[in-house]
């Protein structure tokens, strides 16, 4: 079974979930940081509307590169779906991740993306979290769907928030349930200061 994808290079969903289980458990295990970054490219439909799915296809391939470059060897990035990518940081907190994802959120926008002679502007929005956000569970598996909920939900945040941003999720250590938007617990969000 192939692990990476065909267009990107990137690891692919499977991979990612198998190794974020395991990421999980050993930072469990050792007491140390792990974060989640979750990243999607806004506007990517009316990139592939108005340039065509060629272009859309160089889009993901350069943002793929740009991301994978602001990583360090250890870090593991893999296409999530469609335009969404996803990452794992080891032995990183939100405040650290944060950085990281600025760091790349600056990367894809500051300079264009060639295409069949198009020049493209693109940008990316950026949902953080970490170990200490969420919930304390000795289960990793629970443990890796909790981190990644919270990364999703704070890429909503940055989504709904203008895009082209970078959102940590606050995040809540009284249950499951307060992972997300219910009406009793409220769910905070920080910004990632630029």
């Amino acid at each position: 079974m192939a692990t990476t994808d065909r267009l990107t290079g990137l690891f692919v969903l499977w991979y990612f979930n198998d190794r974020l289980k395991e990421e999980t458990h050993r930072a469990i295990r050792s007491h140390r940081p792990i974060s989640v970054l979750m990243l999607d490219v806004d506007h990517f439909k009316r990139v592939n509307d108005t340039h065509g799915h060629l272009a859309g296809d160089a889009v993901l391939k350069e943002i793929a590169a740009r991301v994978k470059s602001s990583l360090r060897e250890g870090d593991l990035l893999a296409r999530y779906g469609g335009e969404e990518m996803a990452a794992i940081l080891p032995e990183t907190s939100a405040d650290g991740a944060g950085r990281v994802a600025e760091r790349i959120r600056s990367a894809v926008e500051s300079k264009p993306i060639e295409s069949s002679s198009k020049s493209l502007q693109v940008t990316i929005s950026i949902g953080v979290n970490d170990l200490t956000r969420i919930p304390p569970s000795a289960d990793p598996t629970l443990t890796a769907s909790r981190l990644l909920k919270g990364a999703d939900e704070a890429l909503y945040e940055a989504k709904h928030g203008g895009r082209n941003c970078v959102r940590i999720y606050a995040g809540s250590a009284a249950s499951a349930e307060s992972l997300g938007r219910t009406s009793d617990i409220p769910v905070t969000f920080g910004t990632w200061p630029s």
